[in-house]
């Protein structure tokens, strides 16, 4: 047994002595006069309490256990890709009813290492009538029910943003446009 299931069993032993006295289930047990606490409004006064002391207690420890938990799981750090600075290819697609660009390329401008892979760098997304970066928005659909979109702050369309990848239509976009920059790659090396 150690020193924390000790405490918590003193402490949970007081409760149910502070409770029994207060709920005067000791009084059937052993009749002692107990004076104030043979009021009702003290009694019931008293049982809220410790009931509200003990739910905070376990409340906060979950609380402390879950914050202790996500710090043990988080990522190290995060890490955005930036627009590449030597550039093999580019493209426009369109997808999910807006324009996206792509890059393909590298992070420096001469490759030192094996480790300068080529990436995709997707920018967007973008209206397709006027080539304007799109906002994010949340727009009113119906009565009462809201919708995610892509609203052009130029000529106000709104596109309408997927259910089924919302936030990570670009990570969608991104692996559509390296299967392109991966077949063009491929017919020029056919082409040699």
């Amino acid at each position: 047994m150690n020193w924390r299931t000790a405490i918590a069993s003193i402490v949970l032993g007081l409760i149910t002595t502070a409770l029994a006295e207060l709920l005067g289930i000791s009084q059937r047990i052993n009749p002692v006069d107990t004076g104030v606490l043979s009021n009702v409004w003290v009694r019931s006064a008293g049982t809220t309490i410790i009931v509200v002391l003990v739910i905070y207690a376990v409340l906060s420890y979950l609380n402390k256990r879950r914050k202790k938990f996500r710090k043990q799981n988080a990522p190290a750090g995060f890490v955005s890709k930036s627009e590449p600075r030597t550039v093999h290819a580019e493209c426009e697609i369109e997808k999910f009813g807006v324009k996206w660009k792509g890059k393909y390329g590298t992070f420096r401008d001469r490759s030192y290492t094996s480790r300068d892979d080529d990436y995709v760098y997707v920018e967007g997304p973008f209206c397709p009538d006027d080539d304007r970066k799109l906002k994010s928005r949340t727009v009113p659909k119906w009565f009462v029910f809201d919708q995610k979109a892509w609203v052009c702050p130029h000529c106000g369309k709104e596109y309408p943003r997927s259910t089924t990848h919302y936030l990570t239509e670009d990570s969608v976009v991104e692996d559509e446009m390296e299967r392109l920059f991966e077949q063009q790659r491929a017919q020029q090396q056919n082409r040699r």
